[in-house]
């Protein structure tokens, strides 16, 4: 028997004050067809392979309207609190961080150059970014070393798939809040670290510092800066490196 249309209505409400509550920034593009589908999906009764299915809708649309997988997930976390209190099953955090990243595997094949499920450039495009710095360098008659350095982060390989992949999420925020300029912030595939090629600035010791004990109490990550190396095949070297 479906559920009745006031208890869908009371359990959407509750799930919204709760998401709010938690920190959804936006009030107004909270409600999407997927919300229904999953407040339909999560009452008694109905299979948990519809409620995975809608979870998965619930993640693609929220990639579509540019929330974030981590916003996505808290919001997930919302409805389970106004149900039970309880955490969700990992099954459907599962499902909405892969519909997540299915819609940003779709935009990526239309041009984007990021992984979809941190926001990390890809290193095909931290290599054309390393030739284009080496080019400027040649023009100014400056040495590269002088201008731009690598940040290195290496993330432990836990054998537990989503540690692994909240470990990667967790790596694309830490970098983006300690370089949120115009840096180049990218990722190894796997993931198995992250390599942002940073312009030097007075305040780059401090925002490394700043990375450094982020990712060593997330999740003992470790970090190194080096200066770029004389030639741009030796940087190239370099990123191949840690790709392998």
């Amino acid at each position: 028997m479906r559920p009745g249309v006031q208890e869908l209505v009371t359990l959407r409400d509750n799930w919204r004050l709760r998401s709010l509550a938690a920190g959804w920034l936006a009030a107004d593009d909270w409600h999407t067809a997927a919300v229904d589908a999953v407040a339909e999906a999560v009452l008694p009764g109905v299979p948990v392979a519809d409620l995975a299915r809608a979870c998965g809708s619930l993640g693609q649309a929220r990639a579509r309207a540019g929330v974030s997988v981590n916003a996505a997930i808290e919001d997930l976390a919302a409805l389970f609190a106004a149900l039970d209190g309880g955490d969700p099953p990992l099954q459907l955090v599962c499902s909405v961080a892969e519909g997540w990243a299915d819609e940003g595997l779709t935009r990526q094949a239309h041009g984007r150059c990021e992984d979809p499920l941190t926001g990390l450039s890809t290193l095909p495009y931290l290599r054309t970014r390393l030739a284009e710095v080496y080019r400027e360098a040649e023009q100014a008659g400056a040495r590269p070393d002088s201008t731009h350095h690598l940040v290195v982060v290496s993330l432990p390989r836990p054998s537990d798939p989503w540690r692994r992949m909240t470990g990667a999420i967790r790596l694309g925020h830490d970098l983006r809040a300690a370089f949120p300029g115009g840096d180049t912030l990218s990722q190894t595939p796997g993931p198995g670290a992250g390599v942002a090629l940073v312009r030097l600035q007075g305040d780059t010791p401090a925002r490394y510092a700043d990375l450094r004990r982020a990712v060593r109490l997330a999740c003992g990550a470790q970090t190194q800066i080096t200066p770029l190396p004389a030639l741009l095949t030796e940087a190239l070297r370099l990123v191949n490196e840690l790709a392998h």
